[in-house]
């Protein structure tokens, strides 16, 4: 049964429209990531650009970074890899896509309609499933959206249904099928030498209701700096908040096909730094004062030795305050940890979730 059906947006612009298939009803995330039992989720691109490959993989590299364990990174690490395989080229306009796990039956993904491949340990599912309704999801009104228990806007749920793939696509999905690599077994890969934890660093702070990733906590005051990672929500533009594009797309078309080594060494990069950028959070004042809370997400782009190339604004909050202090934070987080040889290029862009929230 359909439980619920959401739009994710970047830089005020729909990317795609998401929906979530579930045996049982629930408006509790939870609920549904402790449940085994059959569900699936979908999602349908209406980016007029479609969404190119390295930047579908990011969505869900990022993802599984902030709302995983490092264990749970580590012992799915060739699942992932063999996922992040079965897209092999740019994603278009109306294509569709569908993850579905089924116990005892593992999870098969396809795209429209046509098989890209299985995985068979369904635990996979519940940790791609976290990426969209876990503690960081890719918005709190995109994981709200799909919590409805069914109660979705007619509207939406019809547009989502009325878009078709085109039919000139599947011979060229077809061929990606003919040219997966092998995935290199996670035993030959090389974690860093110190797994940086995802638990939020001590820090003795006044309390906000602010989630953190997995499933942490941190206890912050009115009174001062507050370390802000958690869920993002997406809102309404702010007036003069600086907005610019992330990477070039067509620079992400090219790269090699991710390892276990190479896909680790990206997660933990995300994650530290996430970690580092917590600490250099703080709760406006001026703010609080206000009763200013909101969501912003900040693309940020370092070179081989750490240092900030850039940084702007995927997702903004309504307040100028806010998208101003994200983007301080990110400069007062500069230089970054130099890239480890396992990442290749140079330069590495990886996305920052934040949220204030009022105590």
């Amino acid at each position: 049964m359909l439980n619920g059906v959401g739009v994710h947006q970047e830089l005020g612009r729909e990317v795609f429209i998401g929906a979530l298939f579930s045996e049982s009803l629930s408006n509790d995330a939870g609920t549904l990531l402790r449940n085994s039992q059959p569900m699936r989720m979908e999602l349908k691109i209406v980016a007029p650009e479609g969404i190119t490959a390295r930047r579908f993989s990011r969505l869900w590299i990022e993802g599984l970074a902030v709302n995983s364990k490092a264990d749970e990174l580590m012992a799915q690490a060739d699942n992932t890899v063999l996922f992040d395989n079965m897209f092999k080229g740019r994603l278009q306009k109306d294509d569709h896509v569908v993850i579905a796990s089924a116990p005892g039956a593992g999870i098969s993904v396809n795209l429209n309609n046509i098989e890209l491949g299985k995985i068979e340990d369904e635990s996979f599912f519940y940790m791609l499933l976290a990426t969209w309704i876990g503690n960081v999801p890719l918005s709190s009104d995109y994981r709200d959206s799909l919590l409805k228990v069914g109660d979705v806007d007619a509207g939406l749920r019809g547009r989502f249904a009325a878009i078709a793939p085109a039919a000139n696509r599947a011979a060229e999905i077809n061929a990606w099928n003919n040219k997966l690599p092998a995935v290199e077994p996670i035993a030959a890969a090389q974690a860093p030498a110190e797994v940086p934890k995802l638990d939020a660093p001590a820090i003795d702070k006044p309390k906000l209701d602010i989630p953190l990733p997995v499933a942490q906590k941190s206890s912050v005051s009115k009174s001062s700096a507050a370390p802000i990672i958690a869920q993002v929500a997406s809102s309404a533009p702010a007036a003069a908040a600086p907005v610019s594009t992330p990477v070039a797309e067509e620079e992400e078309d090219e790269g090699p096909a991710l390892t276990a080594q190479t896909l680790l060494a990206r997660q933990f990069y995300v994650s530290d730094s996430i970690k580092k950028i917590r600490t250099k959070t703080k709760y406006p004042q001026r703010a609080l004062d206000r009763n200013q809370a909101g969501n912003v997400r900040v693309a940020v782009v370092v070179d081989r030795d750490g240092n900030l190339i850039s940084s702007s604004i995927i997702e903004s909050s309504q307040y100028d305050l806010l998208n101003r202090e994200a983007l301080e934070a990110i400069k007062r987080s500069a230089p970054f940890p130099a890239l480890p040889e396992a990442i290749s290029g140079t330069r590495f862009e990886f996305s920052v979730p934040m949220r204030w929230a009022l105590p």
